[in-house]
């Protein structure tokens, strides 16, 4: 119960830590619904010294993850146990990836996640083939077939028939 508790609490601040600040004063433990107390419980003894910020983004955290289905709250639990299991170093470095793709334009970022898309919908067996594939290839080659690929996402953009539905008719950005 108690690790259950502390990985929900953690995974509240993990999901709360993009959330913008609201303008609400702080709140006192006692004035928490009995459902927030029951989920933030790990942070009691920390509660009022929260900024009023903190505990709002808590509290929203709350209510995000009480609209989640048993589903939902398990494939989060799962992401966040491998999460732990990482070493500093890796977590640093998907961090570092992470920030470097956020600050690439819009539309490179959809082509990515486009691309990861359909490595995903490829057979377990494919998706072996092609990164055994990759590992064999010389810098020099990886280089080469990223121009490649996004030499062919970019054509494939111009063509409205090729573009997600939701791009279809609209002007290429």
């Amino acid at each position: 119960m108690r690790s259950s508790c502390r990985c929900l609490l953690t995974a509240l601040v993990f999901m709360l830590s993009h959330a913008a600040p609201g303008a609400e004063s702080a709140r006192s433990w006692d004035t928490l619904s009995a459902q927030e107390r029951t989920i933030l419980e790990p942070l009691r003894d920390q509660w009022d010294g929260l900024t009023p910020e903190r505990q709002q983004r808590l509290r929203r955290g709350v209510a995000r993850w009480r609209s989640l289905d048993v589903e939902q709250r398990q494939r989060f639990e799962n992401r966040y146990r491998q999460w732990n299991s990482l070493t500093p170093e890796q977590r640093a470095n998907i961090r570092q990836r992470f920030q470097r793709f956020r600050a690439l334009p819009r539309d490179e970022q959809q082509r990515i996640l486009r691309a990861r898309k359909h490595f995903q919908n490829l057979p377990p067996a494919d998706r072996q083939r092609l990164r055994e594939k990759f590992r064999n290839m010389s810098p020099r080659e990886r280089q080469q077939l990223r121009r490649e690929m996004r030499r062919n996402s970019r054509r494939s953009m111009r063509d409205p028939a090729k573009r997600p539905p939701a791009q279809r008719g609209r002007a290429r950005e």
